[in-house]
Order: structure tokens, then sequence, then C-alpha cells
């Protein structure tokens, strides 16, 4: 892989650090209410992910020697073993924020809206939320967008659009 490559590898691990550093602030913070726990997978699905997603973790799995499952499932995502995941420490950023309270903007742009675990946060309102106590999501999207832009502007393995997504199941046939 290009050195400039690398170096925006380099990039995504440190802020997918800073968002786990913010997940584990609002693990915290939630505690209380959170549920989840080794075993819970209802949120774990097929997900597809931006080329510098996929190929940082792909580069990890190639330096600590991972061995993979060998086949997808259907829906599922395809790094389940006996309801826990193969990849935890390597899951890309959507699977870090999995059962927090998130903040998105409406597809109109013109406000803010909460989207939360329901399994997680039975006893709450969107009043106990804000953004103090949220996960940003599109603030983290825009910043993860612009690095890959970077990313495949400098990658000369496979040509990428800014807009494509990778399977992360693909993995498996690497």
């Amino acid at each position: 892989m290009e050195e400039s490559a690398l170096k925006h590898i380099k990039e995504y691990f440190s802020l997918r650090l800073e968002i786990e550093k913010l997940c584990e602030h609002l693990t915290s913070t939630h505690q209380k209410h959170l549920k989840c726990k080794e075993g819970c997978d209802l949120c774990c699905l097929d997900f597809d992910v931006f080329p510098i997603e996929y190929y940082a973790i792909r580069e990890e799995i190639r330096k600590q020697e991972i061995t993979l499952p060998s086949e997808a499932q259907g829906g599922r995502c395809s790094f389940l073993k006996n309801h826990s995941c193969s990849l935890y420490n390597l899951r890309p950023i959507i699977c870090r924020t999995h059962g927090l309270p998130l903040l998105n903007m409406n597809e109109e742009g013109t406000q803010w809206e909460l989207s939360f675990c329901e399994l997680n946060f039975k006893d709450t309102n969107e009043n106990d939320f804000d953004e103090n106590n949220t996960y940003p999501q599109d603030t983290f999207n825009s910043r993860l967008f612009m690095l890959n832009r970077d990313f495949i502007s400098s990658f000369d393995e496979k040509s990428y659009n800014e807009f494509d997504l990778i399977p992360l199941k693909n993995l498996l046939k690497e």
C-alpha cells in the first residue's frame, strides 16, 4: 500500500480512537440504561463501509493474523461467532456506536433527530438527552467522509469514488 494511503489510515485510527473515547464516556454516562453485553447481537448486521475503513481493518487483520469465519451469513454480520464479534477490537465505527443515543440531522437538514436502542432506554424519553450525552453521528460521519475522500485519492490498489461503500463481509474473500 502506498505511503500516502497508509498516512490516511493512521489518521483513521486517530479518529477511531477519538470516537472510542467518546463512546466509553457515553457508555459510562448511560451505564444504568445500557443492556448491551456479549451475546446481544440484535444490531449486528452486514454493513458496508468506506474504503478507508475496509482497508484499515484489512491491514489490522493481516498484521494480527486473525482467522476469519469461512463464509458470510445472510443479513447478519458475517463476523459473529456464537453471538460474539470475532472482529470486536477491529470493528468499524458504526459498530462502536451501537446502543448509544445518536444525534443526527433530519433529511431536510432543518432539525436534529435522536435515535436510541429501545432495549437500552426503556425508562427514558427524548427530553433526557442533549448534545452533552449523545453521540454526534453526523459530525463524525462527515469527518470520516472527508478522510475517506483523501484516502481514495491516494490509493492505487483500486479506484473508488467518494460515495462508494464496500461490504465488510468481502474481507472473508481476502
